[in-house]
């Protein structure tokens, strides 16, 4: 246990120390730059910052711990269980009501929730995202069921999001696509997997390692789909309107209100701040994590695990609890001020557009560095490949197509250029790849969206993206309506680029695998094999 936490420790540490280094030299090493009210270079956001760093490597660390004991062991425990007993009905009513619970616990969906709304977050749009989930879930189970490719699973979704795109409001397409980036996040991906691998060991049959793969990708694609859905109701009981009035009431330049990001203007303002996202943090996190809880006690009640377990997965559950409670503390007081503030000094300094692409660009890349998760998943295309790609190429890969989604949504934002023109044909190019891509690769691609869009994508860039567009459109007549268009988005690009990227890894393999056979059997092949009489079998 001693050794776990300590690995777990220094996980979090790389995973939030370097970031944290870069945004530190970032304000020091650009002339004139400052995240402060007073223009100084040293305040109260980044005051609070570094006071963040601490509740978020000890969240970080429990959370982790926490989340392997409970939720990820649950899943575990739920497919073996009932793949075991052989009834798919109970197996999908089960799985899609657990996807669901799991994702009502997702801090990063929370995150982007407290965006829109006025107090707290938009429990009705983390409810429906959640419903995608676990509608999606019961597909996702089904296709392993009934050994159904995934590319045929992911045209059809993706052409049924766009169809019923051109119908929904356009300036609600962004937080779509960003609520299914970070549907797929550290709490939701854990369960998913391992239940997700439970139930392709035992129905998958011959393609079980293929059917090990893709699961969170056809859970983010529900979550798409079904907030398209809940856009579309907002849009004919006029609801976005006064979605885009509240952003206004929390983001409001003309008139200095800043409740979305906690804007920092005093030292006094940084303990009241982080007094007031302590209480708010125990109680998002217990009306989420409560539901998940329950079940699992119902659970119980009907199919018995052992004390020893039981007691596990409890202390999983409380590591979790206060976990996430550090987490959002920290995120919402360090992270979330000092990100928004820096994409404000650069709408407010439009000659310095170039510089902010290329730190843009350094953070983005820095952050999947930093990221655990992307580890795990270098090591499993390396193994798929037989060493053909090695951990290197799938690092230099996403941190690559992260860097490059930020830059571009700058970009986007910078000249209003609505999301659609980016994400339809990214995503045409996506399916179009995986016709082309194994199977395996497939899979693994569509995880590797969820790996993308991780804490840093809630957390950093997206408040970053806020923040500027708030300055940037801060004179449109038609501010709320920038703000929900622009604002949002670059979850949703960071979550396209990084598929598209490892199905062209997963072609490489193919071709390079193909190339190492041939030079291998020009070595072996003998002079007068040609003279060999081949006798029919």
């Amino acid at each position: 246990m001693h050794k776990e936490v300590l690995a777990k420790l220094k996980e979090a540490c790389l995973a939030i120390l370097p970031i944290v280094t870069v945004m530190i030299i970032v304000n020091f090493a650009i002339p004139g730059f400052s995240v402060e009210a007073d223009a100084s270079k040293f305040g109260p956001v980044l005051t609070s910052l570094l006071i963040s760093v601490v509740p978020l490597i000890l969240g970080t660390t429990l959370f982790s711990l926490g989340v392997e004991k409970s939720i990820a062991k649950i899943g575990e425990i739920v497919g073996a269980t009932l793949t075991k007993r052989k009834s798919i009905i109970l197996l999908l009513i089960i799985g899609g009501l657990l996807g669901f619970l799991a994702t009502l616990a997702e801090p990063d969906l929370t995150v982007l929730a407290s965006r829109i709304a006025p107090n707290g977050p938009d429990w009705t749009l983390i409810v429906v995202a959640a419903i995608g989930v676990g509608i999606f879930m019961v597909l996702a189970i089904l296709r392993v069921v009934f050994d159904k490719r995934i590319k045929y699973w992911l045209t059809i979704g993706y052409g049924l999001i766009f169809t019923l795109g051109c119908l929904a409001d356009q300036s609600f397409f962004s937080i779509a696509f960003d609520a299914g980036g970070v549907t797929t996040g550290v709490v939701t991906v854990p369960f998913i997997l391992a239940m997700g691998m439970a139930v392709a060991r035992t129905m998958g049959g011959s393609n079980a390692e293929d059917d090990s793969f893709g699961y969170s990708g056809l859970c983010s694609m529900g979550t798409v789909l079904l907030v398209i859905i809940y856009s579309l109701i907002l849009k004919n009981t006029g609801a976005i309107g006064s979605i885009q009035n509240n952003l206004v009431g929390k983001f409001n330049v003309a008139s200095g209100t800043d409740e979305m990001m906690h804007q920092l203007n005093s030292y006094p303002a940084i303990s009241e701040l982080y007094v007031e996202n302590l209480v708010s943090s125990i109680k998002d996190v217990a009306i989420s994590m409560a539901p998940l809880i329950a079940f699992f006690i119902i659970f119980n009640f009907f199919f018995k695990n052992s004390k020893k377990v039981l007691i596990s997965i409890f202390v999983g559950f409380a590591y979790t609890f206060v976990g996430l409670v550090l987490f959002f503390l920290g995120a919402e007081s360090g992270f979330i001020p000092f990100a928004s503030q820096f994409g404000q000094y650069f709408a407010k300094h439009e000659s310095s557009l170039f510089i902010f692409i290329l730190v843009a660009f350094l953070f983005g890349f820095i952050s999947m560095l930093a990221e655990p998760a992307v580890k795990v998943l270098a090591t499993n295309v390396s193994e798929v490949s037989g060493g053909v790609i090695s951990e290197l190429i799938i690092y230099v890969a996403l941190c690559l197509s992260t860097a490059i989604a930020v830059s571009l949504n700058i970009f986007r934002i910078n000249f209003n250029i609505e999301l659609v023109y980016f994400v339809i044909p990214l995503f045409i190019l996506a399916i179009s790849l995986s016709y082309l891509t194994p199977e395996i690769y497939v899979g693994i691609a569509i995880d590797a969206a969820g790996v993308a869009t991780g804490t840093m994508a809630s957390c950093f860039f997206l408040p970053m993206m806020i923040g500027f567009t708030a300055v940037k459109y801060s004179d449109s007549s038609s501010y709320g309506e920038m703000l929900m268009r622009n604002g949002f988005g670059v979850v949703g690009i960071m979550a396209i680029l990084p598929i598209i990227v490892c199905e062209l890894v997963g072609i490489l393999a193919v071709i390079k695998t193909k190339i190492n056979y041939n030079k291998a059997r020009s070595k072996i092949k003998e002079i007068d094999d040609s003279q060999v009489i081949h006798l029919p079998l």
